[in-house]
């Protein structure tokens, strides 16, 4: 009789626990509990640009030569360019190193620096052209009158004179015999004409030009 009595109270605890259990599982209306998810956003890191050891100190230009100075905080390995074309020399004056174009056209140029690390600084020179001086005298002209003071020219004209006319820069020339036209050039030794001299002295008749109202420079006269 006691065998049977503890066997239907096992039986009844069996049947309270599988209720209890059941009654956490599932939610009245027999609806399921999904878990919500949760999105975790990855922490967002940045990358330290790299330091730059240099700086742009100057740009100079003398003449066709441009000269790109460069101050070094360390000895960070750098290159400089002018219009992609690496430097004639360098001089290495620690902590400032000049990095030197030579024979550079006239115009504007770009420089580019550039370091190992990936720093780059960009500008740009302007190279002027050559302006003569007043007393240079143009190439064709200087070998005219190297030549005429060698007395190596057979019929040597008496003066050239540089004037200054509408603008523009004439070399008068007048030969020894009044009966030979004079000779009006411009600042590249072409011809222009013939403003006078000749049997009429009018020279072509064509060009006009008169010294008589302008102040000329000589440039070569006959001893």
């Amino acid at each position: 009789m006691k065998k049977m009595l503890l066997t239907v109270a096992g039986l009844i605890i069996a049947l309270a626990v599988a209720c209890s259990g059941g009654a956490t599982s599932e939610p009245t209306g027999g609806a399921t509990v999904t878990p919500t998810a949760t999105t975790v956003s990855p922490t967002e890191t940045f990358t330290p640009r790299p330091v730059r050891e240099w700086r742009l100190d100057e740009v100079s230009v003398d003449g066709s030569t441009v000269t790109v100075w460069l101050f070094f905080h360390s000895t960070a390995s750098v290159g400089v360019t002018l219009d992609g074309k690496e430097p004639t020399r360098r001089d290495n004056n620690i902590p400032v190193l000049a990095y030197i174009f030579e024979g550079v056209p006239a115009g504007e140029h770009d420089i580019e620096i550039k370091d190992v690390m990936g720093n780059i600084e960009t500008t740009s020179v302007i190279v002027a052209a050559p302006q003569p001086t007043e007393d240079q005298l143009p190439e064709w002209l200087a070998k005219w009158v190297a030549d005429l003071d060698a007395r190596e020219v057979e019929f040597a004209p008496q003066s050239i004179t540089r004037y200054e006319s509408e603008g523009e820069t004439v070399y008068y020339v007048v030969h020894r015999c009044c009966d030979q036209f004079s000779d009006l050039l411009d600042a590249d030794g072409k011809l222009i004409g013939h403003p006078d001299g000749g049997i009429t002295g009018r020279g072509d008749g064509v060009t006009k030009f008169s010294p008589s109202e302008l102040e000329g420079e000589e440039v070569w006269a006959s001893r």
